[in-house]
């Protein structure tokens, strides 16, 4: 095994961020891949191929491994194509670390043309170019379960991590150029509202499944399973009309709704505006422009826009409903997930709360 030591520490100094990072992978030898790989917090690495390396192209390695770490969790994969999502992860982060100085190897994946592009721009620009058979072929079925409580645990460790490397180079003025396009930096040390609804929103643009044709990876064992067919984006989006939402917030909301479908090629709205029952519901389909009226004024109640999804004959992939969380919910929970778009802290019975802030908080 190879003493990674000296590399480690000149990295702290150079790069006091990705050496942070670099200092808490577990490094592994494995003999069996062509160059390096990262999953999580292990580096994994072909001997033969590092002996070959200068200093310089091994901090990029731990770097680009550092970054992995952070970024390319279950928690982020989502329902997104595992490989591809790497894939991306790996063009975003080679990109920022070239812009950098760093000292890439031969063997990485970069192309220029994604220079200063989120990892979920490069995942869509790429899906255009993958078939179907590619991504069966490529994907383990097994990669797209749940996330498990290991998985959580480490999720929660690399957060911990992340906000410890960018507050030791905060300190010492050496911000990484370009770390804005993988994670969102505030003051305060939280994820940016807009990184949150991208990341949930992206995760369940992806393909539909079909038995015909099926794919195939296990055809030819006479194992049918099924294989991807149509890439498109069913949301449902709701406004509390109940007379306490904030039009500023909610202009903001609607704006970065419209700027994230744009990255999307086929994509369909469902908008209710409700308070203590629905009082408009509209639909944009791909490139119309999202309007809205508010309607209403009245108390706050949640389970006329739940029961009116039930009615529909296709339900969305997930629910965006943005309120001050003051109203009466229903008594069971969807199956599809539910994003709470709210100003302050609230509590939920179910789904995720994510708090929306204006540009001056």
């Amino acid at each position: 095994m190879l003493d990674f030591s000296r590399v480690k520490t000149k990295l702290l100094v150079d790069h006091p961020y990705f050496g942070t990072l670099a200092s808490a992978l577990e490094i592994v030898v494995n003999d069996n891949i062509e160059s390096f790989t990262s999953h999580g917090k292990k580096f994994e690495y072909a001997q033969d191929f590092f002996t070959t390396l200068s200093d310089e192209q091994v901090a990029f390695a731990l770097a680009n491994a550092s970054m992995h770490g952070v970024l390319s969790h279950p928690v982020r994969l989502a329902n997104r194509s595992p490989w591809l999502w790497y894939t991306a992860c790996d063009h975003a982060i080679n990109n920022m670390l070239i812009d950098n100085d760093f000292s890439p190897p031969s063997k990485i994946t970069y192309d220029p043309r994604f220079r200063g592009k989120y990892a979920e721009e490069i995942y869509e620009m790429l899906l255009d170019t993958i078939t179907r058979e590619d991504l069966n072929d490529k994907d383990n079925d097994s990669r797209r379960s749940d996330e498990s409580l290991e998985d959580k645990l480490e999720a929660a460790q690399q957060e911990i991590l992340s906000q410890n490397a960018l507050s030791k180079a905060q300190d010492m003025q050496s911000l990484p150029k370009g770390l804005e396009r993988l994670i969102a930096i505030l003051s305060k040390g939280v994820i940016d509202w807009r990184t949150q609804l991208r990341d949930t929103i992206g995760g369940y643009y992806v393909s539909d499944y079909t038995i015909i044709p099926p794919s195939k990876k296990l055809l030819y064992q006479g194992i049918y399973l099924p294989g991807a067919y149509s890439r498109h984006l069913e949301l449902a989006i709701a406004i509390d009309s109940s007379g306490s939402v904030d039009e500023v917030l909610l202009g903001q909301f609607i704006a970065e709704i419209e700027s994230i479908t744009e990255l999307f090629g086929s994509y369909s709205i469902e908008l209710m505006v409700c308070d203590d029952r629905v009082r408009n519901h509209q639909k944009f389909m791909s490139g119309e422009l999202i309007t809205y009226t508010l309607e209403g004024g009245g108390g706050t109640d949640f389970t006329p826009v739940f029961e009116a999804i039930d009615m529909w004959m296709v339900a969305p992939k997930v629910l965006l409903y943005f309120t001050d969380l003051e109203g009466k919910f229903p008594l069971s929970e969807p199956h599809y997930e539910t994003l709470w778009i709210v100003p302050r802290e609230g509590d939920v019975p179910f789904g995720k709360v994510i708090v929306i802030k204006g540009s001056d908080d």
